[in-house]
């Protein structure tokens, strides 16, 4: 694969990230009075994320050491997804942070195992060149989540937002099926 188009896949793979915070934001006052939630456990949907990710993100570059690279990477993406689902179909907060800890356990696959990806085909300057595109390519997720998710939000209601990221999820697992960003295992 061309190291340009790699690095996009590798940059929408590490997008999954911010976009799962950030496009969330607008919809917060909402998935609030829907789901009777206070402030505090609002937050906790944020909180619960990131703990899982980081938790998770000691995990993804051994489990794809010794499974594969693509392999990690597409039963990530597809985790993403049916936890992104999970979100849309919500009926309590308890049953919300559930969810959003699965997609923080799935959504570190595509930054770690990415950056192992690189690592695995480049050398030198050819991999500071491909991290750089996709830093480049990646920088734009934490502006315009927020703006696509209030864009969802705006022309729908705060479930939709996490359709939205289920068809990213979906939109991306055919990419990376199509043009499997990996590595064999070692």
């Amino acid at each position: 694969m061309h190291p340009v188009r790699l690095a996009a896949l590798l940059a929408l793979l590490a997008m999954f990230g911010p976009f799962t915070i950030d496009a969330f934001f607008p919809a917060f006052h909402a998935v609030a009075l829907e789901l009777r939630a206070s402030p505090w456990a609002m937050q906790q949907t944020i909180s619960i994320y990131l703990i899982s990710y980081a938790v998770m993100s000691l995990f993804h570059g051994p489990l794809s050491d010794a499974y594969g690279r693509r392999r990690v990477i597409l039963w990530g993406v597809l985790l993403f997804t049916i936890a992104s689902v999970a979100c849309a179909l919500v009926q309590t907060i308890e049953q919300l942070l559930a969810a959003r800890a699965v997609q923080g356990i799935a959504t570190g696959a595509g930054l770690i195992v990415g950056r192992a990806i690189v690592r695995d085909l480049y050398d030198g300057p050819q991999a500071q060149k491909v991290m750089s595109m996709i830093t480049l390519f990646f920088g734009v997720a934490p502006a315009i989540a927020p703006v696509v998710g209030g864009i969802v939000f705006g022309l729908a209601d705060w479930r939709a937002v996490f359709w939205f990221l289920a068809l990213y999820g979906v939109a991306l697992w055919w990419l990376c099926l199509r043009a499997p960003p990996g590595t064999p295992p070692h």
